[in-house]
């Protein structure tokens, strides 16, 4: 099978490396995004699948804006591809670009779609708690995501996951299911003498079943911002929207309980990351757990009344914090003042000044 692969980050490498090593797959160019600088030093570093994709001297194109670029739009088609393949490209493919490929534009994402269409979905998926996760491989039309499914395959989140670690575990689970796909393609590609390519197309085509009954006001995945992850311990509850002004309706929230702010941790880490504000300073969560202490605080019940953002306990030994919220206490382990290292959440404290019975407001 003749694909041209679209894709950036790291996610889509395993997807590549899979592709590249499969007889019956013939990579004959990467698309990705121009080189980026990363760091304080801000050095100039290309993507992930570039570099792969050099190793193997692969041909590789980074447009600014793909459909504009004639140029290299001509150059796609000279390559005569039966299929495009997109992962995390991060830009979306016009018609001009969409009609190219005979079959069409098979895209990886990750959910089970239809449900967290966009660009977020392993985020989202854990800022929501959700249990049954999954990837899905689809067919491209014009728009993001809105295209009809071909296969998906269900995992279960762990509840101490981050978006970093799931993002790794998802990336390898999504590369054998982009192949299976493809290859069910390839071989129909093979056996369909008449080269009906929209009869191949058709042949594995599903419609995303269930769109009519999602809740899309909770179930999409919009791109995130840097204030996403803010966190005030002494609020009631945390709320949630969509900075694409085409997703007003994107709007809802939840308790500020303690399950809801771990998952906001998990689902904001590494980026933009889980934050509150302390005396005007940013202090970083990067890693939280939900403790099982109903016995400490039945017993502890007796003699005192939590207050919210109260500081229940410190752990000077293993280096954890209690932190009071609305349903019970949210154990931090790690935390990032500005400015310095990641560190032991009693240690952060301790810098601050900061004792049992104080509150993080």
């Amino acid at each position: 099978m003749q694909i041209v692969f679209f894709a950036t980050p790291d996610f889509a490498v395993p997807c590549l490396q899979q592709l590249i090593s499969h007889p019956a797959m013939n990579v004959l160019a990467v698309v990705t995004q121009p080189d980026k600088p990363v760091g304080r030093k801000q050095k100039l570093t290309p993507p992930p699948v570039k570099t792969v994709a050099s190793e193997h001297c692969i041909p590789v194109f980074q447009p600014e804006k793909l459909s504009s670029d004639e140029e290299l739009i001509d150059k796609l088609r000279t390559f005569n591809p039966d299929v495009f393949v997109t992962v995390a490209y991060g830009q979306i493919l016009k018609q001009n670009v969409l009609d190219i490929p005979k079959i069409g534009v098979v895209n990886l994402h990750a959910s089970i779609l239809p449900a967290y269409r966009g660009p977020a979905p392993i985020n989202w998926m854990l800022i929501n708690g959700e249990e049954e996760i999954g990837v899905s491989t689809m067919f491209s039309d014009k728009g993001v995501d809105t295209g009809p499914a071909i296969d998906s395959i269900s995992m279960i989140s762990d509840l101490n996951e981050n978006a970093a670690s799931l993002t790794e575990r998802m990336s390898l689970v999504g590369a054998d299911l982009l192949l299976e796909s493809l290859l069910k393609l390839d071989d129909a590609l093979k056996t369909n003498t008449n080269r009906d390519y929209l009869a191949i197309k058709n042949q594995f085509a599903k419609e995303q079943e269930g769109y009519e009954e999602l809740d899309v006001s909770k179930k999409l995945a919009p791109f995130m911002t840097k204030d996403l992850g803010g966190i005030d311990f002494s609020a009631e509850e945390i709320f949630y929207s969509s900075p694409n002004p085409r997703q007003d309706f994107f709007k809802y929230s939840k308790p500020n309980s303690a399950k809801n702010i771990h998952n906001m941790v998990r689902g904001t880490y590494p980026w933009p990351g889980s934050f509150f504000m302390y005396q005007d300073e940013k202090i970083v969560i990067t890693e939280t757990e939900i403790p099982f202490v109903k016995a400490f605080l039945e017993a502890d019940s007796e003699t005192k009344n939590y207050q919210l953002a109260e500081i229940v306990k410190i752990d000077h030994k293993i280096g954890y914090i209690w932190i009071q919220t609305q349903d019970g206490v949210l154990q931090i382990n790690k935390l990032k003042p500005a400015g310095k290292k990641e560190m032991k959440a009693s240690d952060c404290l301790n810098g601050l000044r900061l004792k049992e019975g104080d509150s993080l407001i």
